[in-house]
């Protein structure tokens, strides 16, 4: 494997990331960021959010969701995904 294609890995994956990040913070307003919490790879709780959802986003495919839920439920992935580059949870109002 060359330099080349290490730097390039790399930049795609940080490019990756950074487009998960910003998925997040576009769709989730500030004052909603922190309706939620108790976030993994897995799942994510809503606190006190009107409808949350958590979110996968997998190397060279689509995002992964997990079900919308209320306040005070767990969403959840349906599946352990490979190549998970980044995740988190998404509200709305």
């Amino acid at each position: 494997m060359s330099i080349k294609n290490v730097v390039l890995g790399a930049v795609v994956l940080g490019s990756v990331v950074g487009g998960g990040i910003a998925v997040d913070t576009v769709t989730a307003p500030e004052a909603s960021a922190a309706c939620y919490g108790s976030v993994s790879i897995w799942k994510g709780k809503n606190n006190s959010c009107s409808s949350a959802r958590h979110w996968d986003a997998i190397k060279n495919k689509d995002p992964r969701y997990g079900k919308w839920v209320t306040r005070g439920n767990w969403s959840q992935q349906t599946a352990c995904w490979a190549n998970v580059v980044s995740y988190g949870m998404t509200a709305r109002s």
